[in-house]
């Protein structure tokens, strides 16, 4: 190697060529990043649905075998579940404290807000009730003997929020005998925000608001 060989080797990159790799890297870095977002994006929807279908076959299964809802505070069916007085909405928040004289607003954490337009959903006073104590563990005392037994757990685990950090909610009053509402699971998606109105009558087209993700339970 020549002396002058040698001290180009030893010099390394001018700067002229690490300004046009930079420029490299920055455009395919522009190119490329919409695409992966939206990988990402495409992937949390993916599993916020998967999620919610799994909550509400749940849940449907608990009646099948019970034939009792998840709306009774106790399976005894003395204590219905009452919307916008009452745990009208069950959470998949298992961290949240649930007081008995608490509401979902206060005690869950991760719930999503209410911007259905007309607080349909009642977060600021419906109880906090966790999923899992109707279908992971038999938390609500239903029978285990008999033609009508609770043969739980109907799921491992529910899923501490959805891929947002908010948790699943289910309308779960409008599952009483008299409801006529739609009964969901709902995930409030990206934005955090519940945009779907709870109180959609049944003999209508249930209508999904912004970018809310849902499985019908009833």
């Amino acid at each position: 190697m020549t002396q002058r060989r040698r001290k180009n080797a030893e010099q390394g990159f001018t700067l002229l060529e690490i300004i046009v790799v930079l420029a490299v890297l920055g455009a395919l870095a522009a190119i490329l990043s919409p695409v992966v977002f939206r990988y990402i994006d495409d992937a949390n929807r993916a599993r916020a649905e998967a999620d919610a279908n799994t909550i509400a076959a749940s849940i449907q299964q608990v009646y099948k075998d019970t034939g009792r809802w998840a709306y009774h505070a106790n399976a005894a069916g003395q204590v219905p579940y009452q919307a916008g007085t009452d745990a009208a909405v069950l959470t998949s928040n298992t961290a949240a404290t649930c007081a008995s004289d608490g509401n979902v607003a206060d005690d869950d954490n991760q719930a999503p807000v209410d911007g259905s337009g007309d607080a349909s959903w009642s977060l600021s006073s419906a109880l906090c009730h966790t999923l899992a104590s109707h279908v992971v563990s038999n938390g609500r005392s239903y029978p285990t003997s008999g033609p009508r037994q609770w043969r739980g757990p109907y799921l491992d685990t529910i899923p501490a929020g959805d891929p947002w950090g908010r948790s699943y909610l289910v309308n779960i009053a409008n599952a009483n005998p008299s409801g006529t509402n739609w009964v969901i699971v709902l995930s409030a998606g990206p934005n955090g925000t519940i945009e779907t109105d709870s109180t959609q009558a049944v003999t209508g087209t249930l209508v999904v608001g912004g970018d809310d993700i849902i499985a019908r339970v009833k």
